[in-house]
């Protein structure tokens, strides 16, 4: 399984191949990461009591309604198993974490390979192919497809879920009692973001009663280190789920962080101001690569999904540069990158050294 930031075998001066909010982590989240070390003697506590009330504020929820998890990629693992899934159906290109979890839980998945010309967005066509082979009773019938994963924004293309194509997607899913783990990973730093409020995830789940929805925090406040996210669903899909977990999934550190991160979503414009600056970045970064000659697509994201000369990510890994090589994922190949927008500065030596490598 392929994945960005791997600093570990290669010199790295910058990394591009994961997606942070480059405005950095908040001082309220750093702070209480620092002071959770006071109680590293202390076990955290296995109900997250104090966490689940956080999250189920922000979110507009009750408390059974949510769990914490260490980052998105545990509470995928936890909800597959917890689901049980025969046959999956994935959108793909995807994450590479999903075929991960799912053969993992020993799951067959069945891939739809969205089209290029389309800028790989799921379309209204793409939603009958979908549901062609359902049931009204799908998820018991042998045979059938049982789950279906979705990521907004996608991952690696960065392009938000048109809301209609959704809805449509849920709603169907709805009627005929099929689970929906819904990946929003980065949807706090994406542009629909900013048509949502809080009630989001309430209203999805009005519409679809299996919909699993993760959150990441640990892309929106940078600290990749800690792991941090958290997942809100039914009551009974929130049991399941910490049926799969670790008594004691979250360190202290996490519980911190994700304490004192809800607090700065509800009270100050943090994430609001890292959209605004994503979305400006991202449109200085997506034209000096499209002039350095490489064919970018369009995101609502904090990366880009580009074409370049197939050896261009290990010419700029030769200049200290670390960009996401996207060839292991289904239905791209060799010469397809994905970058994180980061810093101008940072963008400036990326657009520098990809109009240097490439002539």
């Amino acid at each position: 399984m392929g994945h960005g930031g791997d600093i570990y075998r290669n010199q790295v001066e910058l990394d591009f191949s994961v997606n942070l909010n480059p405005l950095g982590t908040p001082e309220a989240v750093a702070r209480a990461v620092r002071e959770s070390a006071e109680l590293a003697a202390m076990y955290p506590d296995p109900r997250q009591e104090a966490v689940r009330r956080a999250i189920a504020q922000l979110e507009s929820v009750s408390d059974d309604q949510v769990i914490g998890g260490s980052g998105a990629s545990e509470l995928l693992l936890a909800a597959v198993r917890a689901l049980q899934p025969r046959r999956a159906f994935l959108f793909e290109p995807a994450f590479t974490g999903y075929a991960h979890v799912l053969e993992a839980a020993g799951c067959r998945i069945d891939r739809k390979i969205l089209k290029s010309s389309d800028g790989f967005c799921l379309q209204e066509q793409d939603v009958s192919e979908l549901f062609a082979d359902f049931s009204a009773d799908g998820r018991d019938a042998p045979g059938l497809r049982d789950l279906i994963i979705l990521c907004d924004p996608a991952n690696p293309t960065g392009r938000n879920i048109d809301e209609n194509v959704l809805m449509t997607i849920l709603e169907e899913a709805g009627k005929r009692g099929i689970p929906v783990l819904l990946d929003e990973s980065f949807f706090l730093l994406s542009d629909k973001a900013e048509q949502e409020g809080r009630d989001r995830s309430g209203r999805l789940l009005r519409t679809c009663a299996d919909l699993i929805i993760v959150r990441s925090l640990t892309k929106l406040f940078a600290i990749p280190g800690i792991r941090a996210g958290y997942a809100v669903a039914s009551a009974d899909n929130i049991r399941r789920i910490r049926a799969q977990l670790p008594e004691w999934n979250l360190s202290a550190a996490a519980e911190a962080a994700i304490d004192a991160g809800c607090r700065v979503l509800s009270e100050t414009d943090f994430a609001a101001e890292s959209r605004a600056f994503l979305r400006e970045e991202r449109g200085f970064l997506a034209g000096e690569l499209a002039e350095a000659g490489m064919k970018v697509y369009p995101s609502d994201a904090p990366y880009l999904l580009f074409q370049g000369p197939e050896k261009l990510g290990d010419r700029l890994l030769a200049r200290g540069i670390l960009l996401r090589d996207c060839s292991d994922y289904a239905g791209l190949g060799a010469g397809w990158f994905r970058t994180a927008v980061k810093d101008h500065a940072s963008d400036e030596a990326l657009v520098r050294a990809v109009r240097e490598v490439t002539g």
